[in-house]
């Protein structure tokens, strides 16, 4: 395995660790667990695409920013489906419980 690979499974296993002593904790602060799961998720799938996407894009500076445009607008569109979708819906007069 590679010196990166090892990094990022340390990291990894660091989270989980934090998220195991959060558990045990009740929560950190004012960190509850929903919060320290999310976290470790975000990073675990960071973990498995970063390096992918990094490896792609080598060279191709043109192509890396397109592709963030591109993610960057699926995530605006599913935060702006999140917050006003059910506001829409009921406009349109669907019932929505």
């Amino acid at each position: 395995m590679s010196r990166t690979a090892s990094i990022l499974v340390a990291l990894i296993l660091a989270t989980i660790l934090v998220f195991v002593i959060a558990d045990l904790a009740g929560g950190l602060g004012g960190f509850p667990n929903e919060k320290w799961a999310a976290a470790i998720a975000m990073i675990a799938l960071a973990v498995w695409i970063g390096p992918g996407a990094l490896r792609r894009y080598v060279g191709n500076p043109g192509g890396a920013l397109s592709a963030f445009a591109i993610w960057l607008g699926v995530a605006v569109a599913v935060a702006l489906l999140y917050v006003y979708g059910k506001d829409f819906l009921v406009s349109i007069g669907v019932n929505v419980p």
